[in-house]
């Protein structure tokens, strides 16, 4: 009996002024024209930290502090199970201008997450997002 493979993902959720940052993939991607939080494949050796870093330079062109765990969740595409792991996450510089796997970027205000077309593995995520963000941060404040 064969295992299902799973492919550990990671993404950004990257927050501004009440909105989230996304991005839809290109067509002639899996889940392409469907939204997600940028981000990729966990790649041996490293930390989910280390490679949401990597993929956002890779494809955003942006250096980001990768900050506390948000949510995670699992998806059956195809043949593979996807663990996605998405962090809050900082731009330390400008925002991102191009991408290379995404053919849209936009800032989504976090009242409007569910009337856009997500990915699947990011659909469990922005349920409750919002007060996750709201639990990270005041979090964050009483740490201070």
């Amino acid at each position: 009996m064969n295992a299902t493979p799973i492919v550990r993902v990671v993404g950004a959720v990257i927050v501004r002024e009440n909105m989230v940052f996304a991005a839809r993939r290109n067509p002639e991607r899996s889940a392409g024209g469907l939204w997600e939080f940028p981000g990729g494949k966990v790649e041996p050796g490293e930390t989910p930290e280390q490679a949401l870093a990597r993929e956002l330079d890779e494809e955003l062109s942006v250096t980001v502090v990768v900050g506390p765990i948000v949510d995670r969740s699992v998806a059956s595409v195809g043949e593979k199970t996807i663990e996605l792991s998405c962090y809050l996450a900082t731009l330390a510089g400008a925002e991102p201008a191009a991408s290379t796997d995404h053919d849209a970027m936009q800032w989504i205000p976090l009242t409007e997450l569910d009337q856009w077309d997500w990915a699947p593995g990011d659909v469990p995520i922005i349920r409750g997002l919002p007060q996750r963000i709201r639990d990270l941060r005041d979090h964050e404040s009483e740490a201070q």
